[in-house]
């Protein structure tokens, strides 16, 4: 199995793009396969809250993708967006707009409201990160911090996209806080990290990348 590093992992979505495929279809794909972990896990515990958390970059745009498609599984579900239609990244403004037009789910915006994102961590069933990606390299500074501190305090089964929000994707290091994550959804291949400290349960998935342009 290779590992790869946050170098290599940006390279390769850089040589996917060059090659003509977007970072919007790489995300409606990481999304998809994401639904499909996490309706596995409802089947499995009956789940009935589930409460998706996306921050600003594709990180969370992935899991915006995600609940699309567990919506359109007639999963029951709200979103929470760490961050405002302005501060998103591209890709993720436009899965944001087309989550909008569905009515069946809930979408709380911005980080005003954070007794009530406190309340919903600590109501839910499974919470499905997408905080933060592969690039964190800094302590994480609030209001982040007191979510990330709230979902690991939660009962939730917690499931998280690529990576575990605040670890290091390269030397695996905990800043001041990260994400205790019971299953990982691993996006193309596994990252140095997880030779580094031992990983939670995880499935590896197919977003799509060419094999020809592989590295």
């Amino acid at each position: 199995m290779q590992y790869v590093s946050v170098r290599q992992m940006k390279k390769i979505d850089q040589n996917t793009v060059t090659y003509g495929m977007p970072i919007e279809l790489m995300m409606e794909n990481a999304g998809r396969e994401i639904c499909n972990q996490v309706l596995k896990k409802i089947k499995k515990s009956n789940t009935t809250k589930v409460l998706v958390i996306a921050g600003k970059g594709n990180n969370g745009g992935g899991v915006i993708a995600a609940s699309r498609h567990l919506s359109s599984h007639g999963v029951s579900l709200k979103l929470v967006v760490l961050g405002t239609k302005n501060t998103l990244s591209d890709p993720s403004k436009l899965n944001l707009s087309l989550v909008r037009k569905n009515p069946k789910i809930q979408v709380i915006c911005g980080l005003k409201n954070l007794n009530k994102i406190l309340l919903e961590i600590e109501n839910a069933d499974l919470i499905l990160d997408g905080i933060f990606g592969i690039g964190i390299n800094r302590n994480i500074l609030e209001p982040y911090l007191s979510i990330i501190s709230a979902i690991n305090d939660s009962k939730a089964y917690v499931v998280s996209n690529d990576v575990p929000s605040g670890i290091n994707a390269d030397s695996a290091k905990i800043y001041n806080i990260a994400i205790k994550s019971n299953y990982l959804v691993v996006l193309h291949k596994p990252k140095i990290w997880m030779l580094k400290i031992k990983p939670p349960k995880f499935i590896i998935v197919n977003i799509g990348i060419p094999i020809e342009i592989d590295i």
